[in-house]
């Protein structure tokens, strides 16, 4: 438990050092037409035949690109950035993500134009595109219609998806996304996995330890002891007494 914890301490003090945990500014309402898009992208609200219209004019300008449509998890269109991918070591895995992780990268986008042009938005519209995303992947695993197995492993790797998104905006302070090196991705995805594995790890590893058979022999009885042996309880229970060794009397000595 306490090597557990120290890593995780470890894990969130390197984070700091890498980007810091400074939050954006709360009170701020950030660039207009920019909020103004990201509402357009996390409700799914705007006009298919018109997509770019629901973003700012300079949006090309600035990010090099404009925003498509495509059928989303719902069966309705939404906004995505064309060159979009799922920046994971897992890629759009089996579950075929990529719709989804090509629309949260639009939402992303959005966050880095509002702060090219100096007005970034608030912590809250980070959220709401990390909260679409969450809500799109699962989307996606009912769409497919799995059952069993694959539907379980659909849904686990959403949610991991969701769990490494997440710590990561955290650790960003809910500010505009950066450009991050493969080192730094690293110590997220990490972080997440020690978050995720820790509580299944070690409730597994505790019954197994309290199903193990208990093997008196790994504490016999010496005198240094005392003949008490401790048990799975934590308490002691006390051995037959020990045997005292006993010596043959001298012979008398002779005069």
């Amino acid at each position: 438990m306490l090597r557990w914890i120290g890593a995780v301490a470890l894990a969130l003090i390197a984070s700091f050092l890498l980007l810091g945990v400074d939050s954006a500014h709360a009170d701020r309402p950030g660039d207009a037409a920019a909020a103004h898009a990201m509402a357009a992208v996390t409700t799914a609200r705007f006009d298919p035949a018109d997509p770019a219209a629901s973003f700012p004019a300079d949006y090309k300008s600035v990010m090099g690109y404009l925003p498509t449509t495509a059928l989303g998890p719902h069966g309705t269109p939404i906004l995505i950035k064309p060159a979009g991918d799922c920046s994971s070591p897992l890629g759009a895995t089996d579950y075929n993500f990529d719709i989804v992780c090509k629309e949260h990268d639009l939402s992303y986008d959005v966050l880095r134009y509002a702060g090219i042009v100096g007005h970034p938005l608030p912590p809250q519209a980070r959220r709401a595109a990390d909260d679409m995303f969450g809500h799109d992947l699962h989307a996606r695993c009912d769409q497919q219609r799995l059952s069993g197995l694959r539907y379980a492993t659909c849904h686990l790797f959403a949610e991991s998806f969701v769990e490494v998104v997440g710590v990561n905006s955290w650790r960003q302070g809910y500010r505009p996304p950066g450009q991050e090196d493969r080192w730094q991705l690293l110590s997220v995805v990490l972080l997440a996995a020690g978050f995720l594995g820790f509580p299944a790890g070690h409730k597994h590893l505790r019954r197994r330890a309290m199903s193990a058979p208990w093997n008196a022999g790994l504490f016999p009885v010496t005198p240094w002891n005392t003949g008490q042996v401790p048990t799975l309880a934590g308490r002691f229970e006390r051995t037959a007494p020990l045997a005292t060794e006993t010596r043959p009397a001298a012979a008398p000595a002779k005069a």
